[in-house]
């Protein structure tokens, strides 16, 4: 048997993330929907596959010879559609016509993420001749089924109404020689003879079908692992159903929540948090809170949270602050000239710091929502006259409701630009010492935690540096597309804390 996957489409309602890359190459769960096909053909039993393709085709062709260094006994063929901007999949699926025509193939379109499973099933089937469909199913957008009392498929279209329609095709096909035969005759009288090159294949199915030259059946998939990807709704369902990661965080000993863009985003609660919460407190499992935002106190952290229907304690709140003081009272540093706000200078004074003194043995620098000009300057004079200089965290940018905001980061930078001079120290995330004391606290393992949060560059890179899972949440400053080629892709993908349980 052989197979041909349909990719030449521009996929047009994924962009921006198309922009770049044609649509079969798009990352599920971490890795190209292409790659889910071809690993499901292979583990099939079948060798020989072609690829269609149209938009960006020299990426797929990248992606096969990396893809065959780790498979080198499977055949992959991809054929070219030069004019795929002006034709539709039956005339893709035609280019192949000498290769395939009066041969026993499966054919999937390239927007199908697909278990392996499926497929070995389809091709291991008796039936000669199979349709994969969900039954029960009904999309508008999609091609649905009729079937008669014989379990045979006597229609196929997006436009058959619900009350006629056994399920939804899933765009899998399985032919025998003798309709791989009838196909591509039919498909060359509509495109050579009609020179209709802009129609589905379903057309040439469906004439078959009502013509009774062909004979199929259906392959109910219902509870099994498939999406077809057309907009960023498919995308997010086939991130987490693909995903091995368990959703019900039951495994976990550990999960560590980020606040904000997660929990809450600016001065709004994102729907959902607290039942996400309130999930975590019903299952018994251990959870902290933690933010880099060194502006406020742990109780005044613990306070918004009861606006938004979260009952905390402080106990329960990291701050990059935490770090902070930890490394003050080891080193024995007392004496320090704070840029920060009254809540942060406060927090640090009940351990015992002092934080404007005349003749600071360091300078701090927080996430200063109160900052004024004499402060920076004071800061900047300290610092030329040979003070060190330290950093709660290094995040450039606070989302809010209203788009970004400057944050320490941009301070710093503005410090650095002045004086010439770098941070000694970053405390906060990414720096696995603003969690990992807990983890030695609890005797946790790694393996043991997930982190949560909406930031690949400081909450991916802190689960990186634990060496634990991560769950980005698109509810804060990352959006799906700056997820797609990053090197080390999170855990699990979801819209917001809610989204991870559903």
């Amino acid at each position: 048997m052989k197979a041909i996957i349909l990719a030449a489409g521009v996929g047009s309602r994924l962009n921006p993330l198309t922009n770049n890359k044609p649509k079969c190459l798009v990352n599920v769960a971490g890795s190209p929907i292409l790659s889910y096909q071809l690993k499901a053909f292979i583990k099939a039993g079948i060798k020989n596959i072609n690829i269609l393709v149209g938009y960006k085709g020299e990426q797929v062709v990248s992606f096969v010879k990396e893809f065959k260094k780790d498979f080198s006994e499977v055949n992959i063929n991809v054929i070219k559609n030069e004019v795929f901007d002006k034709t539709n999949n039956m005339y893709s699926l035609f280019l192949a016509k000498d290769k395939l025509k009066g041969e026993e193939f499966c054919l999937i379109n390239g927007d199908v993420a697909i278990d392996t499973e499926i497929v070995t099933e389809i091709v291991n089937n008796p039936k000669k001749d199979l349709i994969a469909v969900e039954k029960g199913s009904y999309n508008e957008e999609s091609m649905k089924v009729v079937v008669n009392a014989n379990n045979e498929i006597i229609d196929i279209s997006k436009q058959i109404q619900k009350s006629d329609a056994w399920g939804n095709s899933i765009d899998l096909y399985k032919f025998s020689k003798e309709s791989s035969q009838i196909l591509f005759d039919e498909a060359e009288r509509i495109i050579v003879q009609n020179k209709n090159l802009n129609e589905w294949t379903e057309v040439a199915i469906q004439r078959l079908l009502q013509n009774k030259k062909l004979i199929t059946h259906p392959f109910d998939i219902m509870n099994k692992k498939w999406v077809e990807i057309d907009n960023y709704d498919d995308l997010a369902l086939a991130d987490k159903i693909f995903s091995e990661f368990d959703r019900s965080l039951k495994s976990k000993k550990i999960v560590f929540i980020d606040l904000d863009g997660t929990v809450y985003l600016g001065g709004q609660s994102i729907p959902g948090a607290d039942k996400f919460v309130e999930y975590l407190n019903n299952n018994d499992i251990q959870y902290y809170f933690f933010s880099n935002n060194s502006s406020k106190s742990k109780q005044g952290y613990a306070e918004k949270l009861k606006k938004y229907n979260i009952q905390t304690t402080s106990d329960k709140i990291i701050l990059s602050t935490d770090g902070l003081i930890r490394y003050l009272l080891k080193n024995n540093l007392k004496n320090t000239y704070v840029m920060g706000t009254s809540a942060m200078k406060n927090y640090l004074s009940q351990n015992d710091i002092i934080v404007n003194s005349q003749s600071p043995e360091l300078v701090i620098i927080g996430y200063d929502t109160e900052l004024t000009y004499d402060k920076l300057k004071q800061a900047c004079i300290h610092i030329n006259n040979g003070i060190e200089f330290v950093a709660t965290h290094s995040d450039v940018v606070c989302p809010t409701s209203e788009g970004n905001i400057p944050d320490i980061g941009s301070f710093i930078n503005m410090i650095k630009t002045t004086t010439s001079k770098e941070p000694k120290k970053v405390f906060g995330k990414p720096n696995k010492e603003m969690l990992e004391f807990i983890l030695l606290n609890d005797k946790v393992s790694p393996s043991d935690v997930v982190l949560i949060g909406d930031r690949m560059y400081t909450d991916g890179a802190l689960s990186t540096n634990i060496n634990c899972d991560f769950i980005c949440v698109l509810s804060g400053e990352t959006k799906r597309e700056e997820v797609e080629n990053i090197a080390t892709a999170p855990t699990l993908i979801a819209k917001n804390l809610l989204d991870i349980i559903k």
